[in-house]
């Protein structure tokens, strides 16, 4: 293939669309799948939980070694054989035994999350909005394989799943591991001073907790609407076109995000985001109408892409680059890891006890906090993003050379 500079971002937009297929014939669909298999919804909440649990440990294991000279490309290919071989045993019989293939595909998946930090670091001399254009590549893919998958498992049963996800996952990696490759570590000259590195910033720690309060929501909302859309009247076709909704209206929004960044900036966005989540919250507990509900997905993809890329960009902008992949895995285990734990068990519990009304109701509570808290603890545009010093310090005694920092982003 010819080599040219835009190879890498070539690369990096057909990785994202390759995860969006695969994940997009699996990840609707697992509460449906647990659901069918004769599971209460706490019972899903507890299954969930778990998986979360396992994807935020690994999740970590793995940012601390991408940050270590591991090759977190190569973390990625032996994922995505594992999720695909996970995958294949989701097709055994009984209750328990599905429960834990989720967990355990869970588990595997975890190191896909490690392809925002390396699309990053790619792009730590582009303009920080080229992100979210990379990005959107994953919710075009997502579209269109959640509205063919669901379709398929209306027709032939959700028995079909595992030979569906399999090799797509498996087509990701082999693309992963032949297209994008390490990119080697610097290596400053000896002479290069001893600096006393700074640690991530407290603003970072609260931005967490802004995450937290969002993530748990949205793991009660995201997973129990499959539920009451189930309840509801509707299939597998359209929990699928429900998912598929949400990423077709996160394309445009992602696409003009650049625009929407100089004029609001990266906190407002996220706050924004929240907002637009606490009317849908709201608008959820009310409709009886299976399609309604699924219609209301589209408004989604509009708080999704406003709230993911803002946190991408802000944990980017809030720890040092030299730990930019520990950061942005904090980031989305807590997000997609921690707060799913409450989420997912506390969401089932109420839907069980007090109906999905009480559970939306609950979630909107939720959300609006991680707004207000995001709105004090994120630092104004002006505020500048936490820096390598480049004086010595006097009271480190002498070791090894450290890494030389890497070039952030420009603001565009």
């Amino acid at each position: 293939m010819r080599s040219t500079p835009d190879r890498p971002i070539f690369a990096l937009n057909r990785a994202y669309v390759l995860l969006g297929i695969a994940d997009g014939t699996l990840l609707p669909f697992i509460p449906l799948l647990l659901l069918q298999r004769g599971m209460s919804a706490a019972a899903i909440g507890l299954v969930l939980a778990a998986a979360a649990a396992a994807s935020f440990v690994v999740g970590l294991i793995c940012a601390y070694l991408a940050d270590r000279s591991f090759s977190p490309e190569r973390m990625v290919v032996f994922a995505s054989a594992g999720a695909a071989t996970a995958a294949l045993l989701l097709g055994l019989p009984g209750v328990v035994t599905v429960g834990l293939v989720i967990v355990a595909l869970s588990l595997v998946r975890a190191p896909f999350m490690l392809l925002d930090p390396i699309a990053l670091k790619r792009l730590r001399q582009a303009r920080r909005t080229d992100y979210a254009r990379i990005r959107l590549r994953t919710s075009a893919g997502w579209a269109a394989s959640s509205v063919a998958s669901g379709a398929l498992l209306q027709g032939f049963g959700l028995r079909w799943m595992p030979f569906v996800y399999a090799p797509l996952a498996a087509t990701f990696g082999t693309w992963v591991w032949r297209a994008i490759k390490p990119v080697p570590s610097e290596t400053p000259p000896a002479s290069t001073p001893l600096v006393k590195l700074p640690r991530i910033p407290l603003a970072f720690g609260g931005f967490l907790v802004a995450c937290f309060l969002l993530g748990a929501s949205l793991a009660a909302t995201q997973n129990f609407l499959v539920l009451q859309i189930d309840v509801l009247g509707g299939g597998a076709l359209l929990i699928g076109a429900a998912a598929a909704f949400q990423a077709f209206t996160e394309i445009p929004t992602m696409a003009y995000i650049g625009e929407l960044t100089r004029r609001f900036g990266q906190r407002w966005l996220f706050v924004i985001g929240c907002l637009i989540y606490l009317a849908i919250y709201i608008a959820w507990a009310l409709v009886s109408d299976a399609m309604t509900a699924a219609l209301l997905k589209l408004v989604g993809g509009v708080a999704f892409a406003l709230t993911f890329v803002s946190a991408v960009m802000i944990a980017n902008d809030l720890v040092p680059s030299r730990l930019r992949a520990t950061g942005q895995t904090l980031m989305k285990s807590v997000l997609f890891g921690v707060a799913p734990i409450l989420g997912a068990v506390g969401g089932g519990i109420v839907f069980d006890t007090f109906g999905s009304r009480a559970m939306f109701l609950a979630a909107s509570v939720l959300v609006t906090a991680a707004a207000v808290t995001a709105l004090f603890v994120v630092p104004s545009p002006a505020a500048p993003r936490p820096r390598e010093s480049a004086k010595p310090a006097p009271e480190v005694l002498p070791g090894p050379a450290l890494p030389a920092p890497e070039v952030a982003p420009a603001t565009p």
